[in-house]
């Protein structure tokens, strides 16, 4: 049997996969987008938005629950990088109202700022209560809180999602800025972003297409909810927004981390996007069960500010976040380094739209073959790393004092550094010609690369990693000699004495790296 196969559309794939959801009966409708470096590539709905059974598509308008926490995050620093707060802060400078408890762990300080935006703010967990308290009145929130508020942990020691927390520290960049922190998020984020059809859920202007969300009732049929409006949760969890929104959200948000993007943006810089999108404080590792009985790793992961953060072992960095209301469950995720992301909304809590938004852009990236990071070497790695490969060839003491730092001689001396790399010549050589450019292996950073020289009995394995002030010089060198029995996959791809606690590793992002020169 041949194994030709014709390859179909991703976008094709990806209709299939998200329209099952709801031919599954898993939510009456669902609209999706995929989208990339310059936004959105394909988006469609399935199913209907409404009990007149209107269709979704992607401007539908939906409420985005906790994915308005990047929003809310996103403002509190262009306040603090306005020198409005700063997220050091303790939350009760702006919100006196603020008292701890007697009951719960004894503090050794008030939750800032900045803890209460990352989440570990010291408050429990509270998506089970917080719910009914939507659309509560800031008043009346501030009168609970006044009465006490109970800590599980102390401020800043570990994660715990609270929205409540992070309710009060939207109320705080509020009283920073002067102003509702609706008409903060509107004249500083969504209209430079020309994100117009994102609203308040209370602000949303009348004749615009809602999605209407559903659960089950007792005889299997869909009930619909009415829309909320909220108060004093506003920031944690009641925008609105549609698919063409949230994906040029995700592309800007994005932008940050690739070098080739605009650099003068006027609603936040990107050193400050990327700080929105860094973990402030880690998650526990674990291995788990996918639905399909596969092991899953989740390593490297935390919450950022409104955001969370994974670090996939092939693709490196994904961000992400859900949200969840009565009604919805909704999911946005992207890959900064490629700017591929998905943005998936539907209109019931049944289901698990993070699985498919997931799967759909792991196809995505797999597709594109997306890189983990791109490496960009200087050019002074560039020219030594041919000046080394040269001396490996040909020892020469004058250019070995050229190119090393004072550290090399003084780590270990030159004369047996010769030595050793001579016998590694003589075990995988002889040395076969230069080529014009030298056969990179990896590169961590702009300022260490790894290559290879190739012998008629093998390769050698060759590291070097340059000082980080003027002149440029190799303040480390390391060479490893592979023979010709051992397969190609099975060799090194950092020798890094650096990283030598590593070991011999392979399932890890350094493995899927762009290196340009």
């Amino acid at each position: 049997m041949s194994e030709e196969v014709l390859a179909v559309p991703l976008e094709t794939e990806l209709d299939a996969l998200f329209g099952q959801y709801v031919a599954a009966d898993q939510a009456p409708g669902l609209v999706y987008g995929l989208s990339g470096p310059d936004g959105l590539l394909h988006a469609r709905g399935f199913g209907r938005r409404d009990d007149a059974g209107q269709e979704l598509d992607l401007d539908t308008i939906f409420p985005i629950a906790s994915m308005s926490k990047s929003f809310s995050a996103c403002a509190a620093l262009i306040a603090r990088d306005r020198g409005l707060l700063s997220l050091e802060d303790p939350i009760t400078k702006y919100v006196p109202e603020f008292r701890l408890s007697d009951g719960g762990v004894t503090p050794d300080g008030m939750p800032t700022i900045g803890m209460l935006f990352s989440m570990c703010g010291g408050l429990t967990e509270d998506n089970s209560w917080v719910d009914p308290f939507i659309d509560l009145p800031t008043e009346q929130l501030l009168a609970i809180v006044e009465a006490g508020v109970r800590l599980s942990r102390p401020p800043g020691a570990a994660f715990e999602y609270s929205n409540l927390g992070f309710a009060l520290a939207c109320l705080a960049v509020s009283r920073a800025v002067g102003q509702p922190l609706t008409a903060f998020l509107r004249e500083e984020i969504l209209d430079p972003l020309g994100l117009s059809s994102t609203y308040a859920d209370s602000e949303v202007p009348d004749g615009v297409p809602r999605a209407t969300g559903y659960s089950l009732d007792t005889e299997g049929r869909w009930v619909g909810y009415p829309p909320q409006r909220s108060d004093a949760f506003t920031g944690a969890g009641g925008l609105v927004s549609t698919v063409r929104n949230l994906t040029r959200w995700i592309t800007w948000l994005g932008e940050a981390f690739r070098p080739d993007s605009d650099h003068s943006d006027p609603v936040l810089g990107r050193m400050s996007r990327r700080e929105l999108q860094r973990v402030h404080v880690p998650v526990q590792p674990a291995l788990f069960l996918g639905a399909a009985g596969g092991l899953n790793v989740s390593t490297a992961s935390g919450y950022a500010l409104g955001l969370i953060v994974q670090d996939d072992l092939h693709r490196g960095t994904i961000v992400c976040h859900s949200g969840g209301l009565p009604g919805f469950s909704l999911h946005m995720r992207w890959h900064p380094q490629s700017g591929n992301g998905v943005v998936v909304l539907t209109n019931s809590h049944r289901g698990n739209p993070v699985a498919l938004a997931t799967e759909a852009l792991g196809r995505r990236l797999a597709r594109e073959g997306a890189a983990a990071e791109t490496v960009r070497l200087w050019p002074e790695t560039v020219a030594l790393c041919a000046k080394t490969d040269a001396l490996i060839r040909d020892w020469d003491d004058a250019l070995a004092a050229e190119i090393f730092a004072d550290n090399v001689d003084f780590d270990r001396p030159l004369s047996e550094r010769r030595k050793e790399i001579e016998s590694l010549v003589r075990e995988v050589g002889p040395l076969l010609a230069p080529r014009p450019e030298p056969e990179l292996v990896s590169a961590v950073t702009p300022a260490d690369v790894t290559w290879s020289i190739p012998g008629e009995n093998g390769e050698l394995i060759c590291m070097i990693h340059l000082t980080p002030v003027e002149p440029a010089q190799i303040q480390e060198i390391a060479v490893r000699a592979c023979g010709r029995s051992r397969p190609r996959a099975a060799r090194p791809i950092d020798i890094s004495p650096r990283r030598k606690e590593w070991g011999e590793a392979f399932i890890t992002p350094v493995t899927n790296v762009e290196v340009r020169m």
